[in-house]
């Protein structure tokens, strides 16, 4: 038994070592892609703006990745983003109110997101960009905490905005967050409605990421009565 025990903690530490080594060798290749691409500007302390660009991609590539239901390169993205952080701060410049936190502002971060599709594309092909979409969407965080929103813009944007201003499932340090439209297309005069019936559905106000219950007051109520399975829902 003993002997037995011992022989399975090396075989997984192995395994553990091994993929360690593969995702180290598939973000070398990550960096070599990510070298042309960051930005010209960025002339002093060429490591930490490689790494910190990285570490930008792999955000926005997770969440395509979740658009695409694709587990396995949403956990390559993820390990991606740990890499970089791991190699930025060691050799971040050191500022008046210490090194520049990793984060990206939400203009910054759309035109990457639009950039990585594009690039992700044939350029002989027309370029699909992401469409406007009134839609009440969902956010779940590592910890299962969820945060209901609503948005009339393409929906991966403000996924992206929500990450790079810490906001919505992020705000209370949520570093993974997979993401789902709940409905839509919803015409705009019904995103408060369905937005407060989902906030009451996920119990995303009492036990989530949202701080109201939303602009519907009735919605809600609806949404958490369903939940409790004291009403039944008529969808």
């Amino acid at each position: 038994m003993i002997l037995d025990f011992f022989k399975r903690r090396r075989e997984a530490k192995a395994q553990e070592t091994a993929l360690c080594a593969k995702y180290e060798n598939a973000f070398e290749e990550f960096l070599q892609e990510t070298h042309p691409l960051v930005p010209p500007k960025a002339t002093k302390h060429k490591d930490a703006a490689l790494y910190r660009h990285a570490w930008k991609r792999a955000c926005v590539l997770e969440i395509l990745a979740q658009r695409l239901n694709d587990e396995p390169r949403v956990g390559l993205y993820r390990e991606f983003q740990r890499l970089a952080v791991e190699r930025y701060y060691p050799v971040a410049p050191e500022g008046l109110y210490g090194k520049p936190q990793l984060r990206m502002e939400a203009k910054a971060s759309g035109r990457l997101l639009k950039a990585e599709i594009e690039r992700l594309n044939p350029s002989k092909k027309v370029q699909p960009k992401p469409k406007a979409l009134a839609c009440v969407y969902i956010g779940r965080c590592e910890k299962g905490l969820v945060y209901v929103g609503q948005t009339t813009l393409p929906p991966e944007y403000r996924w992206v905005q929500h990450r790079s201003e810490g906001t919505g499932p992020f705000k209370r340090g949520a570093k993974y967050v997979t993401w789902e439209v709940l409905i839509g297309p919803v015409p705009a005069t019904e995103l408060n409605e369905q937005e407060s019936y989902f906030i009451g559905l996920h119990n995303a106000f009492e036990n989530g990421h949202n701080d109201t219950r939303g602009n519907d007051w009735q919605a809600y109520e609806k949404g958490q009565k369903i939940r409790q399975g004291t009403v039944r829902s008529l969808g």
